[in-house]
């Protein structure tokens, strides 16, 4: 399934998790401490370091920039819910969102500055 693109014009929230919803994003995940995630339909739980999180979009909040969120598209592994996981990362975050955040998997983009790890001179 795919996931909207991203709208430059309207980040918000609400308007992110609409546009997911409307693309067959409609179920929910919740963070919880280790770095399990809870599918909200099934109940099944599964390590966040199983998740592709490549799709992810952040966002900060207009009026405070330190309400950071990140909103994860994902399918359950255990009955195939595609829904998304909203959580808070930065200082402001849950002990349970930080250890998530931290062990979601990324593939690190492409392009200028990727060539080689970080301290590595070529």
């Amino acid at each position: 399934m795919a996931v909207p693109t991203n709208n430059p014009s309207d980040s918000s929230l609400m308007a992110v998790l609409a546009d997911l919803d409307r693309a067959g994003w409609a179920g929910q995940f919740m963070a919880l401490e280790g770095g399990d995630v809870r599918c909200l339909s099934c109940r099944g739980e599964f390590p966040a370091t199983t998740i592709e999180a490549d799709e992810a979009r952040r966002l900060e909040g207009a009026s405070d920039p330190a309400d950071m969120l990140i909103v994860v598209p994902l399918a359950c592994p255990h009955c195939a819910t595609n829904g998304v996981l909203v959580a808070h990362f930065g200082a402001d975050a849950s002990p349970e969102d930080a250890d998530v955040v931290a062990a979601l998997s990324r593939t690190p983009a492409t392009g200028h500055g990727t060539d080689h790890q970080p301290g590595l001179t070529s």
